[in-house]
């Protein structure tokens, strides 16, 4: 066996999307912030991002998280995250599944039903409030960072569709247009996921083409996520399908997604401070969405957002990396 690299992960899920927790292989990253340490991965270490996301170790929808040490007081571990794309700020469905495998695998100490972990992210910090039901997690709920709309009530034309009105709005760092499914002609269902992604792809091009997004303290940016949802029903209960990356949907609901919903939601006037919706994904499985607070951000009114998931372990990998290997640093063939 040859390798000059091994890297550890730990494999989850939370509600339905397959992620990664790398655990050990880097050494301490250089930097302040998370950010910084983001940074310097990215200048260094990005053939690692593609190495790892990419054919052969990964696939086109995967989304790995990366533990490094904390840069606040009180934080037990910081995470940033890479898919095949590029960098996201932040990651509902992987902040939830880094709690869990800390607090199952015993790298942060139970501490009874209830178990407080404050987890680094570029966001921010974010205070996890684990759940425990005998040695395993049940669910944990992130008291995560301000959300808030960027562009409201916006038409854009869209190839195939026609006018479409949509909303851009920051979940927790991230970017999205979050649509209404019945105005692109899909409905949010398991069996429409094709249609979905098509139409899904036509309106980031359409956002990126004829609006310009400044999101504040970030500037002029695209937006690579697009959220198609249907409204909350009598029971509160509102589908979403989030189309990311290459044209993958995510089977979950998004936890920066639902984020970013809330806000457009406060927005409308459709949830206040205390109120609860419930985020369901293509499976089936669901994120509990509450509005903790307000604030503002620069000026521009904003939510502080809770989301409570569930994730589940899924297995144990190391990674290696052969010098020899012609296609070390991954690849992906676009179907």
């Amino acid at each position: 066996m040859r390798s000059d690299r091994v890297l550890s992960t730990i494999d989850f899920h939370t509600a339905g999307i397959g992620m990664r927790l790398l655990t050990t292989g880097l050494g301490r990253l250089p930097g302040a912030t998370i950010a910084e340490k983001r940074r310097w991965f990215q200048e260094h270490l990005d053939h690692l991002r593609t190495g790892l996301c990419l054919e052969p170790r990964g696939h086109r929808g995967l989304l790995i998280a990366i533990m490094t040490e904390p840069v606040t007081p009180g934080a037990q571990f910081g995470l940033f995250f890479i898919y095949p794309g590029g960098y996201y700020v932040s990651c509902g469905e992987g902040t939830i599944g880094a709690a869990t495998v800390a607090i199952e695998t015993g790298m942060v100490a139970r501490q009874g039903a209830e178990t407080r972990v404050v987890i680094d992210t570029e966001a921010g910090a974010v205070e996890t409030v684990a759940r425990s039901e005998g040695d395993r997690v049940r669910e944990v709920t992130l008291k995560w960072t301000p959300s808030f709309v960027v562009l409201a009530d916006q038409v854009v034309e869209v190839e195939g569709v026609g006018e479409v009105p949509l909303d851009v709005a920051v979940g927790v760092g991230n970017v999205f247009a979050v649509v209404d499914a019945e105005r692109l002609g899909v409905a949010v269902r398991r069996e429409q996921v094709k249609k979905i992604a098509q139409r899904g792809m036509a309106v980031r091009e359409a956002v990126n083409a004829q609006l310009q997004v400044d999101v504040p303290g970030v500037g002029k940016t695209s937006v690579d996520n697009v959220l198609v949802h249907e409204l909350p029903d009598a029971h509160g209960v509102s589908p979403n399908a989030l189309v990311w990356g290459p044209g993958q949907v995510d089977a979950a609901p998004c936890g920066s997604g639902t984020c970013a919903r809330m806000a457009l939601f406060h927005h409308r006037g459709v949830m206040a401070v205390g109120s609860t919706f419930v985020s369901r994904g293509l499976l089936g499985l669901d994120f509990t969405g509450r509005i903790a607070g307000e604030t503002a951000v620069e000026g521009r009114p904003a939510i502080l957002p809770e989301i409570t998931g569930t994730s589940y372990l899924t297995g144990f990998s190391q990674l290696l990396f052969d010098p020899a290997d012609p296609v070390r640093d991954g690849f992906l063939l676009d179907a």
